[in-house]
């Protein structure tokens, strides 16, 4: 079994594990924001440079969301606000791409775009959109890992 295969089967195989282990503890971890995450994760090139890349950038976009929620609510205002709040919070996530550690803008995005569809509002509600994302990431990392390591046993 050649390298690819062996790592999308494992991707399947924790994936599978993930979900049973979500239902069985009854863990409130966001299955479809880990998902995204693992996509950013093969996405940077896979790695510790790309699991590196997708955590800190993907955390950052939840970051930006946490911070347009609580801009928000101390200005108030109606959905024009709201608006031009998110609009802002878009154009910093472009700008941050100057730091090198945050520059893998497409997790900076995917990380704001979790954090709005997951409706963070609070601290602990970002705690748990990041853990999903970091979680996604690790699920690639160990995917990618153990498919090397079966690859190298063959070998």
């Amino acid at each position: 079994m050649n390298t690819m295969t062996a790592r999308a089967l494992l991707v399947g195989v924790l994936i599978a594990v993930w979900a049973w282990l979500a239902d069985a503890a009854r863990l409130h971890v966001s299955m479809w924001a880990g998902v995204i995450a693992l996509g950013c994760f093969f996405a940077a090139g896979g790695g510790i440079s790309g699991l590196q890349k997708t955590v800190v950038a993907a955390l950052s976009g939840v970051v930006w969301v946490l911070l347009a929620h609580a801009v928000r609510v101390a200005i108030g205002g109606h959905a024009v606000v709201a608006a031009i709040i998110l609009g802002a919070t878009a154009c910093a996530i472009a700008l941050q791409s100057r730091v090198p550690l945050l520059s893998f803008t497409v997790a900076a995005y995917a990380g704001a775009g979790v954090a709005l569809g997951l409706g963070v509002n609070t601290v602990n509600e970002a705690i748990r959109a990041g853990v999903a994302l970091a979680v996604g990431a690790l699920v690639g990392f160990g995917a990618e890992r153990f498919a090397g390591m079966a690859a190298t046993r063959r070998a």
